[in-house]
């Protein structure tokens, strides 16, 4: 069965019809999106009028009065400075439902990409020895569902979960290990509750030793050393650390019904080795420079305070790297050994600003380009309370596993009430 055509296009396509007539010398795009007010909202207008030189509110109308309403279009009116909020016709929502439902393939009448490429997708991005909260749910879901649909179209997806599995204080929590050998558990005997329990507990139980002892402290960074020069005894119990996150990771994820792939797991350490590579291509291309003993990138169009410019720190004056250093590694790795043209990021709207330098640096770079593009799918922030974001150490958060628990429990609820000739059984498989 050929390809249904969708509502968005044929209302799209009457629009520019509309606005053709209305303006024939000048091209205009209706600009659709959806609307809490109508089906569709067209704001194309406003710009085609600032071309014009016309009253937008006054085009608006007149471009309805060349609108034929009836089998797709029920009703256009005419709103604020010349917006025009849609309706669509019942009949169009049926005849398009029962075309999609007809298709013998199974496609509903989605057509596969024409050229389809490979899409890495970086979701679902929990912490090793952290709790999953509730803020962790919408980068898993929407990153999950993005997948499944751009799966349907014949794109090549990878997953990659950036999972936060280094830093100083994997040198505190060794180092803790190191002098209480036996606080954790094998992976292999413990399902996920208790392995963030016992996680908790470690973490608990070494900040406490960190925040009184200087002399643990002073160990406890030395250690941190030891993990990135790759000590064998200190990188055998960071991995105990990442083994013992997974198990309670996957069994959080298997109540989402997600699947997540082991070898998509690829935490900040597995972009470690390279980059004092990425550092040394960017110093030596001139697209990051030096400044005040750290390599930077400056962009003319982001600044701060006083107009200053606001720079991506590639490397530390130190000489250490940050999540910089780390993202641009891992979009080098995702374009040439992963060989993606389309890479996705679903992280939350307070990292936007972050990932624009970080794309403009690789363009810059010539790793992104035309062919090979990035976007960071953004998505709003989890606030408590007091409007500000969850801190998940200071236990003010709501955990992941608690609210899904919650929800099946609330959900059985309304079917045992609705459905009293079900088995305890069904219900909760329903």
């Amino acid at each position: 069965m050929a390809s249904v055509t969708s509502l968005t296009d044929l209302v799209s396509e009457q629009l520019t019809s509309a606005l053709s007539a209305t303006r024939p010398e000048a091209s205009a795009d209706p600009l659709l999106r959806r609307s809490d007010r109508a089906d569709f909202q067209a704001n194309g207008i406003l710009a085609l009028a600032k071309k014009a030189k016309a009253n937008p509110r006054d085009l608006a109308t007149e471009v309805v009065s060349r609108i034929t309403t009836g089998d797709v279009i029920k009703d256009v009116e005419v709103s604020g400075p010349g917006f025009l909020n849609i309706t669509i016709a019942d009949r169009a929502l049926v005849e398009n439902l029962a075309a999609r439902y007809a298709d013998d393939t199974g496609r509903l009448g989605v057509p596969l990409a024409e050229k389809p490429g490979v899409t890495v997708i970086d979701y679902a991005q929990p912490n090793v020895a952290k709790e999953m909260h509730v803020g962790h749910l919408r980068s898993a879901v929407i990153g999950d569902a993005l997948r499944g649909m751009l799966d349907f179209t014949g794109e090549t997806t990878i997953g990659r979960h950036h999972i936060g599995d280094w830093g100083t204080q994997f040198g505190m929590l060794i180092q803790y290990l190191l002098e209480h050998p036996g606080e954790l558990a094998p992976p292999s005997e413990v399902d996920g509750e208790q392995a963030m329990s016992n996680l908790n507990r470690v973490y608990k139980a070494s900040r406490a030793v960190f925040d009184s002892d200087e002399a643990f402290k002073e160990r406890a960074r030395k250690r941190v050393v030891a993990l990135q020069s790759g000590d064998k005894e200190t990188l055998e119990l960071w991995q105990q650390f990442v083994d013992e996150s997974k198990v309670y990771f996957y069994s959080v994820f298997d109540k989402l019904d997600m699947e997540i792939r082991d070898e998509e797991i690829v935490g900040e350490s597995a972009y470690n080795d390279g980059m004092p590579e990425t550092a040394r291509l960017l110093e030596e291309m001139g697209v990051a420079e030096r400044s005040e003993g750290a390599l930077v990138v400056f962009f003319d169009d982001i600044r701060g305070k006083d107009d200053q410019p606001v720079p991506l720190i590639v490397q530390k004056a130190d000489g250490g790297f940050g999540y910089a250093a780390s993202d641009l590694t891992a979009i080098r790795n995702r374009v040439f050994d992963l060989r993606a043209t389309t890479l996705l990021y679903v992280v939350d709207v307070r990292q936007s600003l972050h990932f624009k330098m970080v794309f403009e640096t690789a363009r810059r770079a010539g790793w992104l380009n035309d062919d090979v593009t990035a976007h960071n799918m953004a998505y709003g922030t989890v606030l408590g309370a007091d409007g500000k974001p969850f801190k998940t150490r200071a236990g003010e958060t709501v955990r992941l596993e608690d609210l899904l628990d919650e929800a099946v429990q609330r959900a059985a609820e309304v079917v045992r009430e609705k459905a009293k000739d079900l088995t305890e059984e069904e219900i909760q498989e329903r």
